[in-house]
C-alpha cells in the first residue's frame, strides 16, 4: 500500500514505501525469534546465548542492506544536498562536474564498506562461520521487494520520457517528474542492494570453499583465525586487485565496441530506417527488431571476452599460488569489487540525477527565477551523464556478477587445487597462455574472422550475381527506384524527363 496525494512530495511518497518495506523486515524478524524460540524452549536445542546472537545476526542481516542503501540513496538522491552541489557548481565547466561526482562517489563508496565490516565482525564474533551464514540468509529477505522497486523504478522513468515527448501538458509532466524521481532512487538502490548480496554470499561461499578444504586436509577449519603472510598469499592478494581491474577494462572496451559496432550498422542501412509506407507506430516495428536483433548477436559475441576471463582467474591463480592464494585472492576480490562497484554506481548516479535536478526545475539563480534545460549549466552535466552511464548500468553491476563466478568456479574446481603450488605452478603458467589466447580471440580474432567469411562470401555472392547477370537487373531495379523517390519528391515530373535528366 503507497499513500499518494497530488500535494505530497516525491520524498513523503518514497517514505510510504520504504514503510512497506519495513512491515517485511518486522515480519521476517518475528519469525525468526518465533521460530527460535521454539528451538530454545520448547524444543532444547539452543541456549540462551544462543537464541540471542541468532535474533541479532538477523537483525543485522535485514537492516545492513537497507543502511547501505539509504547512505548511497543520501549522494545520489535529488532530494538531498550533495546532488544539488554538483548542479549549483555546473556553471564552473565540466571539469568541475567530473571532479564532484568522483569525489562522491568515492565517499559514498567508504560508508557502506564500514557497514559490512561491523555486521560482519559481529556475526562472526557470536556464532563463527554460521552467524556469517545466517547473516547472507538473511540479508536476502528482502531482496524480492527491492527487486520489484527497481523494476518500478525502471519503468516509470520510462514513461517519464514517454510523457515529455508526447504531451505539453505542465500537470502530466509534474507527476511524471515526482514519479521519476521515485524511480530513479528506487532503481538505484536496487543497484546497491544487488552489491551488498553480493558481497554477503561470496563471503559465505569462501567460508564453505575453506572449510571443504580443510577438512579434506584432516585440519579442523574451525581453528583457523587467517593466513599467514607468505609470498603466495601476498600474490593472491595482489591479484584480486590485477583481475578486478582487468575485467573492468574488458568490459568497458566492450561497451565501446558495441556502441561503434551500432553506429556502423546504422549508418547508411536502410533496413532500420522508419518506413516512409507505415503510419506510426508500424513505421517503427520493422526497423526496431532488426536493430534489436543485431545488437542481441553483437552483445552475445562481446560477453564471451569476460567470461572467460572470469572463469580462468581462479584456476590460475589457484594453481599458480595454491589453495591459500586462491583464498587471500577471493577474499580481497570481493572486497575490491563491492567497494568499486558502491564508487561506480554511486558516481554515474550522482551525474544522473544533478542533471534531472535542472529537469524538474530545482536549479534556481540568485533572483529565484528557475534554471531550466534550455541552460549551458544542462548542456555541462551531460558530459557527466554521458560518462557515469557505462559506470553505473555496466562496469559496477557487472562486478557482481565477476566476484559471484569467480568464487562459484573455486568451491567446484577446488579439488583441483594444492595447499602448495609446488607441483601445479606449470599448469598455472599454462593456464595463462590459454586464457591469454582465448581472450585474445574473442575479443578480436573472433571479429576479423567474421569479417573475413562475410567478404569471403558476399565475394561469392557477387560473382554468382555477375555471371547469372542478376547483378546488372539488380542495379537497373534500383535506378528506377531511385528515379521514382525524387519524382515524388519534386511533385510530378514526368519519369522520361526525369531520365533525361539522370542521363
Amino acid at each position: 500500500y503507497v499513500w499518494c496525494h497530488e500535494k505530497h512530495t516525491s520524498n513523503r511518497i518514497r517514505r510510504s514505501l520504504q514503510l512497506n518495506l519495513l512491515c517485511v523486515m518486522i515480519f521476517v524478524q518475528a519469525s525468526v525469534v518465533f521460530a527460535c524460540y521454539l528451538q530454545w524452549q520448547v524444543y532444547h536445542l539452543i541456549n540462551y546465548d544462543t537464541f540471542w546472537n541468532y535474533c541479532m545476526i538477523t537483525l543485522l542481516g535485514l537492516c545492513a542492506p537497507e543502511a547501505c542503501a539509504a547512505i548511497c540513496e543520501y549522494f545520489t538522491s535529488v532530494n538531498y544536498a550533495p546532488v544539488s552541489w554538483i548542479a549549483k557548481d555546473a556553471h564552473l565547466g565540466m571539469i568541475q562536474v567530473v571532479l564532484r561526482g568522483l569525489g562522491q562517489g568515492f565517499a559514498s563508496a567508504g560508508l557502506p564498506s564500514v557497514v559490512n565490516l561491523i555486521v560482519q565482525i559481529l556475526a562472526f564474533q557470536w556464532e563463527g562461520f554460521y552467524g556469517l551464514v545466517l547473516l547472507t540468509c538473511a540479508s536476502q529477505a528482502c531482496t524480492g521487494w527491492q527487486a520489484t522497486l527497481a523494476a518500478f523504478g525502471a519503468a516509470v522513468n520510462n514513461a517519464n520520457r514517454y510523457v515529455h515527448l508526447t504531451t505539453v501538458n505542465e500537470m502530466a509532466h509534474h507527476r511524471a517528474n515526482v514519479c521519476a524521481s521515485i524511480g530513479t532512487t528506487t532503481s538505484h538502490n536496487g543497484k546497491c542492494i544487488a552489491g551488498q548480496n553480493a558481497f554477503f554470499a561470496t563471503t559465505c561461499l569462501l567460508g564453505a570453499l575453506m572449510a571443504d578444504k580443510y577438512t579434506q586436509a584432516g585440519e579442523n577449519f574451525k581453528n583457523t583465525t587467517g593466513q599467514e603472510f607468505s609470498e603466495f598469499t601476498r600474490a593472491g592478494l595482489l591479484a584480486s586487485i590485477v583481475f578486478t581491474m582487468l575485467f573492468l577494462a574488458n568490459t568497458l572496451s566492450a561497451c565501446i565496441t558495441m556502441a561503434k559496432s551500432v553506429v556502423s550498422h546504422c549508418k547508411d542501412n536502410s533496413d532500420v530506417v522508419p518506413r516512409k509506407d507505415k503510419v506510426f507506430p508500424a513505421t517503427h516495428i520493422r526497423p526496431l527488431a532488426n536493430l534489436v536483433s543485431f545488437a542481441s548477436i553483437e552483445c552475445f559475441r562481446l560477453t564471451i571476452s569476460p567470461m572467460i576471463q572470469t572463469f580462468g582467474a581462479p584456476l590460475v591463480i589457484g594453481q599458480l599460488f595454491g589453495f591459500k592464494g586462491l583464498l587471500m585472492m577471493l577474499s580481497g576480490g570481493n572486497s575490491v569489487a563491492f567497494s568499486l562497484n558502491m564508487f561506480l554506481i554511486n558516481s554515474g548516479q550522482a551525474w544522473d540525477a544533478a542533471r534531472k535536478y535542472i529537469l524538474f526545475g530545482m536549479l534556481k539563480d540568485e533572483q529565484g527565477n528557475v534554471i531550466g534545460a534550455e541552460s549551458e549549466v544542462y548542456d555541462t552535466l551531460g558530459i557527466g551523464e554521458q560518462i557515469g552511464g557505462p559506470l553505473e548500468d555496466l562496469c559496477g553491476p557487472a562486478l557482481n556478477n565477476f566476484i559471484k563466478f569467480v568464487a562459484v568456479t573455486s568451491f567446484v574446481t577446488r579439488d583441483v587445487y594444492d595447499m602448495s603450488p609446488a607441483k601445479s605452478w606449470p599448469w598455472g603458467m599454462v593456464q595463462i597462455a590459454v586464457n591469454f589466447a582465448l581472450v585474445a580471440f574473442f575479443k578480436w580474432g573472433l571479429t576479423i574472422t567474421i569479417k573475413y567469411l562475410e567478404a569471403a562470401l558476399k565475394k561469392a555472392k557477387d560473382r554468382i550475381e555477375y555471371e547469372e547477370g542478376t547483378a546488372m537487373l539488380q542495379e537497373l531495379e534500383a535506378r528506377d527506384r531511385q528515379i521514382e523517390e525524387r519524382m515524388q519528391e519534386r511533385g510530378g515530373p514526368k519519369k522520361d524527363d526525369e531520365e533525361v535528366q539522370l542521363f
